[in-house]
């Protein structure tokens, strides 16, 4: 049977409770002296074109390409219709803490996908221990913030956020460093922020000293959808002082928001559109 992550979480923040790719085409660029080579024999002119395919067909391979190979994608744009919550379900999200009561935090879909809006000082969690990543390098995330949660600060140790995307890592459990808390897998989380805060530094958290890390990867405008790009193993080898004969498996994601600590009444507003693994 297999064991669940056993996300823990802490109501003064988060503590683990824990789209489209280019497409290069093969079609080859000729050279300035292609001309030339019409004017070859028959076998030259084919072995050259050949050769021309294939450097071509590499240079544009995914493999080898810099941004890498895609190897896992959670969309939030694919909703038909019905019930949000039961098509979450079918992608393999639970509900957790205020995330099942839909008077604190309410879920809408719109042109940027999921809509994750906080009516209140609220904490919700929805874990995807069915996302399995075995290779990866690096993670995209398009998403954006409607509102950000006033008053919030990682700097000040007000940890508030409209969304996070947390990322599990590996299936050994580490102490939560609280009797009350479940320990937990390493993990990334992943957020958007305004004022101070800084950009790519890992901040640490009350608890989940030694294996949990919250990142700023942006600061957007309000309504603005963005991009992050993060180089999640490099970050996980850094962080937890890993070596690359270590290197684990995405184990599980998660999406959180956290407002108890807010001012405004802990509204919130943020979107998702899609999450993407690359190795």
């Amino acid at each position: 049977m297999k064991k669940r992550l056993g996300f823990g979480y802490d109501r003064h923040g988060f503590e683990g409770c824990l789209g489209n790719v280019g497409q290069n085409s093969l079609r080859p660029r000729w050279p300035d002296g292609y001309v030339g080579i019409v004017r070859m024999g028959g076998a030259l002119r084919f072995l050259i074109f050949v050769l021309i395919v294939l450097f071509s067909g590499l240079a544009n391979s995914p493999v080898l390409a810099q941004s890498g190979k895609l190897v896992h994608v959670v969309r939030f744009s694919d909703y038909k219709q019905g019930s949000i919550h039961v098509w979450l379900q079918g992608k393999g999200f639970k509900f957790e803490q205020d995330a099942r009561r839909r008077n604190l935090i309410d879920l809408d879909i719109g042109r940027t996908g999921l809509v994750l809006q906080a009516k209140q000082r609220a904490f919700g969690i929805l874990p995807n221990e069915s996302v399995n990543v075995p290779v990866f390098t690096r993670i995209e995330i398009d998403w954006g913030v409607n509102t950000f949660p006033k008053g919030s600060s990682y700097e000040q140790g007000v940890r508030n956020e409209a969304l996070m995307v947390i990322v599990f890592m590996g299936n050994e459990r580490h102490p939560s460093g609280s009797l009350f808390i479940p320990n937990s897998p390493y993990f990334v989380g992943l957020f958007l922020c305004n004022g101070t805060d800084r950009l790519n530094h890992p901040y640490v958290g009350a608890y989940f000293k030694k294996s949990g890390r919250y990142v700023c990867t942006g600061k957007p405008k309000r309504g603005q959808m963005v991009t992050s790009r993060f180089n999640l193993l490099k970050a996980y080898r850094t962080y937890f002082d890993k070596k690359k004969a270590h290197d684990p498996a995405v184990s599980g994601i998660a999406l959180a928001l956290d407002t108890k600590k807010a001012s405004g009444g802990g509204r919130t507003s943020a979107f998702v559109r899609e999450i993407r693994f690359y190795r």
